[in-house]
């Protein structure tokens, strides 16, 4: 399985992130990380994460978002992209868009709270469709 693991800390102590990483996985094996050319398209993967406010205090990489794709279809596209955002091992919570007709538009987007403001609705389901279709972009599924 190949993922996207994007990292976000707190560096300056200040209680806002202000380092990003984006490092490239398939099957628990660092492959590499963000080159240049991947950060341009990646920025925006970046920005809508950082609005998640799920980041860690310090150097720390306990906290951290998993994107990765299943199902793929004939074609060669996903039918599900799923999200976890973690705390070391543990998911803390999930979100997921499936394809269901495999026309390239996600059907279905199921999401928890996941910019953490106490409320799981509409802005949730948009920042789950924007980090997918920015990885989905990024080719590494």
């Amino acid at each position: 399985m190949r993922y996207l693991k994007v990292i976000a800390q707190d560096q300056s102590a200040n209680g806002q992130p202000d380092t990003l990483h984006f490092r490239f996985y398939e099957d628990e094996q660092l492959q590499r990380e963000a080159t240049q050319a991947d950060l341009l398209g990646l920025k925006r993967v970046g920005t809508t994460y950082l609005k998640c406010a799920w980041y860690n205090a310090g150097e720390g990489e306990a906290r951290h978002l998993r994107i990765f794709s299943q199902n793929p279809c004939a074609d060669g596209t996903p039918k599900t992209v799923l999200l976890h955002f973690r705390e070391g091992e543990k998911i803390a919570y999930k979100a997921a868009v499936h394809d269901l007709d495999n026309d390239g538009a996600y059907e279905v987007v199921l999401s928890s709270d996941v910019d953490n403001d106490g409320r799981a609705d509409r802005t949730d389901r948009r920042r789950v469709s924007s980090l997918v279709r920015e990885f989905l972009k990024s080719g590494w599924w």
